[in-house]
């Protein structure tokens, strides 16, 4: 994996053109993913969520739009400063907070602070998750939950190798041609392979001392979402 840094280039680098890469590399279904993403997480008007890994965000607004309040935070300035437009032009201004460059892993907020924490497709950029968790674990307020939206292993035999060409071939192409940078889209696919499957990243979270763990594959397995409770 890249060191934080070389992910800040890399994200920086693409962030103008992140939100229609999203949407033509998924077909769509990033917006399906994103609100399955919010229900699961108990967003509801009175609680209050830390969005981890924003980016430009999407995952912001999808809590929004249940009535959370949502503190955005990045460790990419580039990306998390496009959201305050997007969030004026959805009209959700007022409940989304943008707070710039905060590392998943050293948390700038008090013990105890949210009752929901989410990380949408950035776990797999962070170099220690561990460290992560136990941050996770420690600004949540007790009874709160994490919930995690990252692309997972598919589960279904002739997906899985349509997957694997697809990342491999096409998307790495479609990237650069669209991004002008062909690094992040190469190091997506890759990402990908090395990260643990569903129900080793479950097993991590139960280790790092989350209770209720659980999982729920979207779109075959292509993305999965996990969650744990403080």
């Amino acid at each position: 994996m890249p060191e934080g840094r070389q992910v800040q280039q890399m994200f920086s680098a693409i962030a103008g053109k992140y939100d229609v890469l999203n949407h033509v590399l998924s077909g769509g279904a990033d917006f399906w993913w994103w609100w399955r993403m919010a229900r699961r997480s108990g967003a509801a008007p009175g609680k209050r969520f830390l969005d981890v890994a924003a980016g430009t965000g999407d995952s912001s607004l999808a809590l929004a739009r249940r009535g959370a309040e949502v503190i955005s935070t990045d460790f990419t300035h580039a990306m998390l400063r496009l959201g305050p437009a997007k969030f004026a032009r959805k009209g959700f201004a007022g409940l989304i907070w943008a707070s710039s460059d905060a590392d998943a892993q050293q948390l700038p907020f008090r013990d105890a602070s949210f009752d929901g924490i989410t990380i949408c497709y950035g776990i797999r950029n962070v170099e220690a998750r561990p460290r992560a968790y136990a941050e996770f674990l420690r600004v949540l307020r007790p009874g709160g939950q994490l919930t995690i939206l990252e692309f997972s292993t598919p589960v279904f035999p002739g997906l899985k190798a349509f997957y694997d060409w697809y990342s491999l071939r096409v998307l790495p192409r479609v990237g650069a041609w669209i991004s002008g940078d062909a690094s992040a889209y190469t190091y997506l696919p890759e990402s990908i392979r090395t990260f643990p499957d569903q129900a080793a990243l479950a097993k991590e979270l139960e280790t790092a001392g989350f209770r209720e763990v659980q999982w729920t594959n979207l779109t075959g397995g292509i993305v999965a979402l996990h969650t744990g409770t403080r």
